[in-house]
């Protein structure tokens, strides 16, 4: 999303006093992608880059023992078949077995076994913002998977823009609130109508 980054920071610093360290590997996973077209490879290639990126930055940490992740139950069932082998994987999730089992740090996911509508609830409870709380899911694997085929920054940037102007008219609209998600999409396609 547009400018996402910051709203995130600001989200966190100005809501919950929480300090997030944050890191601009853009150049690396668009280097990753290059060529690649499968969005299940994609989501690989995303989720593997995101581990190598965050395993550099904790080694910078000292006194760090926990990874606290917002794993939520769809993304467990989404992800089983990789584990159990019964059923084909809808998409996988780095957050669900993607974890390197050398990872010094012990993982916590306190909303593992809830679904959206209750981890919502919960986040309403607490006292968190409605807007923060009701914002629409942005995918794990970024504009990754909202580019079809290759990603490129121009794609990216373009997909950016788009998205910021159909998200702005649906609050202009009042439907933002109004659907649980809503997206634009880069086809990277010519066409006329």
């Amino acid at each position: 999303r547009l400018h996402e980054g910051d709203q995130v920071m600001d989200m966190f610093a100005s809501n919950m006093g929480v300090k997030v360290i944050r890191v601009d590997a853009e150049d690396l996973f668009l280097s990753k992608l290059k060529g690649v077209n499968d969005p299940e490879q994609k989501r690989k290639i995303i989720g593997n880059t995101f581990i190598d990126v965050f395993d550099d930055e904790a080694a910078n940490i000292k006194d760090v023992n926990w990874l606290a992740q917002g794993t939520i139950y769809p993304d467990v069932i989404e992800s089983a078949a990789s584990k159990t082998g019964k059923a084909h994987v809808i998409k996988s999730h780095h957050n669900v077995g993607g974890l390197p089992e050398t990872m010094k740090m012990k993982l916590v996911e306190p909303l593992r076994e809830l679904f959206k509508d209750e981890v919502r609830r919960i986040g309403l409870e607490l006292g968190l913002p409605y807007d923060m709380v009701y914002r629409h899911p942005f995918p794990g694997p970024g504009l990754g998977v909202r580019i079809l085929g290759e990603v490129k920054k121009e794609y990216a940037d373009i997909l950016r823009r788009a998205d910021a102007i159909f998200l702005e008219e649906l609050h202009r609209a009042d439907f933002y609130h109004k659907t649980s998600q809503a997206f634009a999409v880069f086809l990277p396609v010519k066409s006329v109508g």
